[in-house]
C-alpha cells in the first residue's frame, strides 16, 4: 500500500510523521473533551455539542487563509506556529480539568487548538509533495492518507488507556481533577512532539 522508497526523502518522511501526529491530537482531543465535560463536570451532552463549537470556528476561520499564509509564510514557520497554538490550547484544557470549568477559557482554548490545527496539516503536506517527483504524487497521496489515518486511532487509543488507568488508580475524590489533567497533558505531550517534528521541514520547501 505505501511504496517505502518515498520516505528516502526526508522532507516527505517529516511530513508523513505530521500528517499522524495532526490526526492523531485532533481526533484524541475530540474524545476526551465531550468526556471530561459529560462526566467530570456535568455538562448535558446538548450543552456538550455547544461548548465545541469553537473548535470548528477555529478552523473556519484559518482555512480560507491558508492559501495566503503559504505564499506570505514558509512552510516550516506557519505550521510551527499552528502547532504552538494547538499546544498552548491543549495547556489550557489540562489546566481547566485540574482547576474546574470555565466557560470563556475553554473557548479561547479550543479556538486555539481549531486555529492552530488547521495551520499545520496543509502546508506540511504541501512540503512533503514539493519534495518527490511528480511521477510519485498519485503513491505519495495514499501514503499520507494512510498515515493521517493510523494516526487518529492509535493516539486516541494510547489518551484512552491512559485515562482509563488514571481513572482506576487515583483516589476518587480527586478523579476528576487529577485523571483528566494528565491525560489532556499527555496529549500536550503529543502536541509538543508534533511542535518539535515542524522544525525539520526544509524552509525551500515552500519555494518548490
Amino acid at each position: 500500500l505505501i511504496d517505502l522508497r518515498l520516505l528516502r526523502a526526508p522532507a516527505f518522511s517529516v511530513s508523513a510523521v505530521i500528517m499522524f501526529l495532526t490526526n492523531g491530537v485532533s481526533f484524541a482531543g475530540q474524545m476526551l473533551l465531550p468526556v471530561w465535560l459529560i462526566h467530570a463536570c456535568g455538562v448535558s451532552p446538548e450543552r456538550t455539542g455547544l461548548f465545541m463549537a469553537p473548535l470548528g470556528l477555529g478552523m473556519m476561520c484559518v482555512y480560507p487563509l491558508i492559501g495566503r499564509l503559504s505564499d506570505r509564510f514558509d512552510a516550516r514557520d506557519l505550521t510551527g506556529c499552528g502547532a504552538l497554538l494547538s499546544l498552548a490550547g491543549t495547556v489550557i484544557l489540562a489546566v481547566l480539568a485540574y482547576n474546574g470549568l470555565n466557560v470563556v477559557l475553554l473557548a479561547l482554548a479550543l479556538l486555539l487548538r481549531g486555529g492552530g490545527g488547521g495551520a499545520v496539516g496543509i502546508p506540511a503536506m504541501s512540503a512533503g509533495y514539493a519534495s518527490i517527483a511528480r511521477a510519485d504524487i498519485p503513491m505519495a497521496t495514499t501514503a499520507l492518507n494512510i498515515m493521517q489515518r493510523i494516526g487518529g486511532p492509535t493516539l486516541i487509543t494510547a489518551c484512552a488507556t491512559f485515562l482509563g488507568w488514571r481513572l482506576v488508580t487515583i483516589a476518587p475524590s480527586h478523579v476528576a481533577s487529577e485523571a483528566y489533567a494528565e491525560t489532556f497533558g499527555l496529549l500536550a505531550l503529543f502536541h509538543g512532539a508534533l511542535f518539535l517534528t515542524t522544525r525539520f521541514i526544509k524552509s525551500s520547501e515552500r519555494k518548490r
